[in-house]
């Protein structure tokens, strides 16, 4: 790189050692840290951005021990699967502060080790290779560049909670950035403080020329920075709809912890969704998103959602979320809570802004709830080990996943809503899940300055309610029971009704045309398929004697009478099976949630306290 790397002797060859046990290199004890008045420099710099590379500049003084170790995350906090940032790490040196190159031994996959002999002050460069976009991933191309900072900045593993310093040079031509992190004081321009490794890893930084858009909610500051083509049809109504909803989350708790907040917004032909951060979030948008009803009113629930993270997740958490450990999974039961109670409000937040009627937001439950007890996993594993198992399953989905697990999101979304219909009831109308939020923030976050454990938050629902309901998270968190939807839904005056998904039969199995080959996709557990025999990746090659075309399959899979045999003949590899499988009745329902006819003056009351009227 012309500027940044230029002062790195040419001649300055690394001694890089590569341990054959890794494991017993990193158990070695660690040299004792001495960094009490030090200071810690990072720059970021991108002089070649279409070639996909950041380069990364580390500048430590204070450092005296024999050596310091660096590590780079393996993970990113609110993406809960080891994605190995190390990987793209390239052309890591070290020297010293007369320029002499320092010896660098890499102990494991994520942790280099500096040799710097006492020199309390030395520096090390690196590049990160990044070209895959999402809002959990850092990218960078000839067009912009997004900086997460778990995958991009090392941090010296014994001063964790250092303070910092980030110098960015964006790439020529590019005139914004746009961070949570706060300027740093009398320095020039895109020069950034953080007050420890934590918050800088949680403050994504977005480089280019995006546009940026400001609105105020209840007068603190918020920052839209847009990436990409979009079409926003009126942006006086789109900004006060971003302030409806930004401000309506902040009521759910009642307590402000921002003096400042940004929405980093990327417009992209592919990919969506959002992650959480401090005092900002990455969203995901179509550059269509804003031109339809349905699209707009979609994107302010994801930001709903995204925003009420500042509360639960990032300050009301389970103890397991923070301060994180960067080289392992952080493992808990409570997802279904930190994301599912979140979807939960997110979509009562947007409801509560005027977003949708009552009957638009019923039907949207409705819908959740028949994903969830539509889904065969649903039965087998319980929401808490949903929850726990999101390291190894949540971001690895294969065709076996629907059979065999359920969403945190939606079953959490479920249980949340459940209860927080029994808070209602059992508290007569005084109080709801927006109260259990607020004793958490207050007890925990604030007082005791910590996260919660699995028993603290049943304890915390116990005093809001006044009552325990420790049978319900026994049989519906964990355990994989059906939840009592009528019931607590009759509460407040709603009836749950569902009908069949379709009168005929189902063959319990998805088959898509690929290039004029028929091929089973998935096959859904203890269905005709299931126990017939049909496996995925089968290709179908005859369908009651005929060669299959598309009107074919889909008379199989949605027109047929229950009772009908389907003959199959179906390639398995390499080898050929006759199948004939007789369809079972389709056990899909679809849910509906709406008004009784009759509702009683306190149903009618404790509805108007569920919405949050």
């Amino acid at each position: 790189m012309a500027g940044l790397l230029a002062a790195v002797p040419a001649a300055a060859q690394i001694k890089t050692k590569i341990k054959v046990k890794p494991g017993a290199a990193a158990t070695s004890a660690p040299a004792p840290a001495s960094v009490a008045g030090g200071s810690l420099r990072y720059t970021l710099a991108m002089p070649a951005p279409q070639t996909h590379y950041f380069e990364v500049r580390m500048d430590l003084q204070g450092f005296g021990q024999e050596y310091t170790d660096l590590k780079m995350p393996v993970w990113a906090p609110g993406s809960y699967l080891v994605r190995e940032f190390a990987r793209h790490v390239e052309r890591f040196r070290a020297q010293g502060a007369n320029g002499q190159a320092l010896a660098v031994e890499k102990l494991d996959k994520n942790t280099w080790r500096v040799h710097h002999a006492g020199q309390g002050t030395f520096r090390v460069d690196y590049g990160v290779y990044a070209y895959e976009i999402s809002v959990r991933t850092s990218f960078i191309d000839a067009d912009h560049g997004f900086a997460l900072g778990s995958s991009i900045f090392m941090y010296p593993a014994l001063a964790k909670n250092m303070a910092s310093q980030v110098t960015v040079q964006p790439a020529a031509g590019w005139a914004t950035v746009s961070t949570a992190l706060r300027p740093a004081p009398g320095m020039q321009k895109f020069v950034y403080q953080s007050a420890s490794y934590d918050e800088l890893a949680d403050s994504p930084i977005e480089v280019g020329n995006q546009k940026v858009l400001n609105f105020s909610a209840n007068n603190t500051p918020h920052q839209m920075a847009m990436y990409g083509p979009y079409t926003l049809p009126d942006e006086p109504r789109f900004l006060a709809d971003m302030k409806k909803i930004t401000e309506e989350a902040q009521r759910v708790v009642g307590q402000n912890p921002l003096d400042h907040y940004l929405f980093i917004v990327h417009h992209l032909e592919t990919g969506g969704g959002g992650l959480e951060h401090l005092y900002s979030t990455t969203l995901g948008a179509r550059p269509g998103t804003y031109s339809s009803e349905a699209g707009y009113k979609n994107f302010l629930r994801l930001v709903a959602h995204e925003y009420f993270h500042l509360w639960n997740v990032k300050r009301i958490r389970p103890v397991a979320l923070g301060p994180f450990d960067y080289d392992h999974e952080n493992y808990t039961h409570m997802l279904w809570v930190s994301e599912g109670q979140t979807e939960y409000m997110a979509n009562q937040i947007a409801q509560r802004a005027g977003f949708y009627t009552a009957q638009q937001y019923y039907d949207q439950l409705a819908t959740v709830l028949g994903g969830v007890e539509n889904q065969p996993g649903n039965k087998l594993q319980p929401v808490a080990m949903a929850s726990f198992d999101a390291w190894i399953r949540a971001y690895r989905p294969d065709e076996n996943s629907k059979n065999s697990e359920i969403s945190y999101y939606d079953k959490g979304e479920m249980v949340g809503m459940v209860l927080d219909l029994m808070i209602v009831q059992a508290t007569n109308g005084q109080k709801h899940i927006d109260d259990v939020f607020r004793l958490l923030y207050d007890k925990y976050y604030k007082g005791l300055k910590r996260g919660f454990t699995d028993q603290e938050y049943q304890d915390a629902v116990a005093e809001v309610a006044g009552r325990r309901f420790d049978d319900f998270f026994r049989n519906y968190v964990y355990e994989a029971r059906t939840l009592d939807y009528a019931t607590a839904l009759g509460y407040v005056g709603l009836a749950l009704n569902s009908t069949p998904a379709t009168p005929n039969g189902s063959l319990g199995a998805t088959i898509a045309n690929r290039n004029g080959h028929y091929v089973v996709t998935s096959v859904k557990r203890d269905g005709t398929a299931w126990t017939g025999g049909l496996n995925v990746n089968d290709e179908v090659q005859q369908l009651n004697g005929a060669a299959p075309t598309d009107d074919a399959v889909k008379q199989a899979l949605f027109g047929t009478a229950p009772g009908t045999a389907l003959k199959m003949q179906v390639k398995h590899g390499a080898l050929t099976h006759d199948l004939s499988l007789t369809l079972q009745p389709d056990p899909d329902r679809t849910y509906q949630i709406q008004p009784v006819a009759s509702p009683t003056p306190d149903q009618l009351r404790l509805l108007a306290k569920w919405l949050g009227k």
